[in-house]
């Protein structure tokens, strides 16, 4: 009842993101804005906070590998973490030039036929890496807000980079490693 009166209500999250596992739909991972991640095993009938022993609230990007959905990236603090054992534990990935970077991470992106290859939609830029999230090089500096993989090719790939006031689409066909602007 209080809380219709107020803008704010104590306990609420705004949920930024929730992912579903392709392996197993009973299965999601949702980020919150001042909650951290939580997990659901039961489609969303219970959940439970997986990030409580990491110094996190705001997760705004969750990407689940497609064959494992133990396997989780989420952004925060500035950075990625991964886990490999369902939210139980967390490590932070990511070269030294990479986590060196105040990131604002927007979007993680799993390539659909190897889960190797990662995207990373940052305020510092474009990034990928090639070996799990271990080492990221950058493809495009600038403000980058969304990743897309077309529904039939992995090859090709869709970006949006934020530009002053505006964004710019970006398009590649060779698994982001050239973009071409449509703008």
């Amino acid at each position: 009842k209080e809380a219709a009166s107020r803008s704010y209500a104590p306990g609420a999250a705004h949920v930024y993101t929730v992912e579903q596992a392709l392996n197993n739909n009973n299965v999601l991972y949702a980020g919150t804005a001042t909650a951290g991640a939580w997990k659901t095993t039961d489609k969303g009938m219970n959940w439970s906070l997986i990030t409580k022993d990491l110094s996190l609230n705001s997760v705004y990007a969750i990407e689940i590998d497609h064959s494992d959905f133990n396997i989780v990236y989420i952004s925060g603090n500035g950075g990625i973490y991964k886990t490999i054992d369902g939210g139980l534990s967390w490590t932070v990935i990511g070269n030294s030039v990479f986590t060196n970077l105040n990131h604002s991470i927007k979007d993680i992106k799993l390539n659909p036929s190897n889960n190797q290859i990662l995207f990373v939609a940052s305020s510092e830029g474009l990034y990928k890496s090639v070996d799990g999230g271990n080492n990221f090089s950058i493809i495009m500096s600038g403000e980058f807000q969304e990743i897309e993989f077309h529904p039939n090719s992995v090859d090709t790939m869709y970006f949006i980079k934020k530009h002053g006031d505006s964004t710019i689409f970006y398009r590649s066909d060779n698994s982001g490693n050239n973009l071409i602007s449509f703008n």
